[in-house]
């Protein structure tokens, strides 16, 4: 079954001009991908490296890490949808801007409305704070796993925030990080299916 206001949001970001920097830096938008009307979407921060060449979110060693999370809740790629906080990869994969957040802002609502999924996990601290905003104050590591509303017009959406697998990277693939990132999922599979 095809999204017809995902198709259109992602034709009208496709040549977004709204950051000075992150035109001239990138090489494509990355939209997302996966399921259009998938139970689950995942956000992420923004694009690295690989993902700008490849044009799909988290496809490099966070994306393996994210993969294997996944598929500890019987989940796959194919049956979610990913996407970032912005949709450019920042110079030298510095964190993304105020502004540059700001200016996506309305194109990832939108894409929430458009996908309206059973639970939205926010993968780190920028895509916490953009969704949660005060609630996501104390930063992830205080919130992940719990499950918080978030409210777009009429529509109310369960968030469920989680470390990003990068941090997995950052710590040697510590099998106590990955446990704790693996239960975090279990809130996510179990959140979906309390609202089946």
């Amino acid at each position: 079954m095809t999204n017809i206001p995902l198709q259109q949001l992602k034709s009208e970001y496709s040549n977004c001009t709204k950051c000075k920097e992150l035109c001239n830096f990138r090489s494509q938008t990355i939209f997302g991908s996966g399921d259009l009307n998938a139970s689950v979407l995942l956000i992420g921060e923004a694009p690295g490296k690989t993902e700008d060449e490849q044009g799909i979110p988290f496809c490099g060693a966070s994306g393996k890490i994210l993969q294997e999370l996944l598929e500890s809740i019987n989940l796959t790629r194919e049956e979610v949808f990913i996407t970032n906080t912005i949709l450019c990869r920042p110079p030298k994969n510095r964190n993304p801007k105020k502004d540059e957040i700001q200016n996506c802002n309305d194109r990832l609502f939108k894409t929430i409305q458009a996908i309206n999924p059973k639970v939205i996990v926010t993968i780190g601290n920028f895509a916490s704070k953009t969704i949660l905003k005060k609630e996501a104050k104390p930063g992830i590591t205080k919130i992940r796993g719990q499950v918080f509303q978030l409210q777009i017009e009429d529509q109310k959406y369960q968030v469920v925030p989680v470390v990003h697998p990068a941090n997995l990277l950052y710590n040697g693939r510590n099998p106590v990080i990955l446990e704790q990132m693996k239960k975090d999922f279990q809130v996510v599979i179990e959140t979906t299916e309390s609202n089946d």
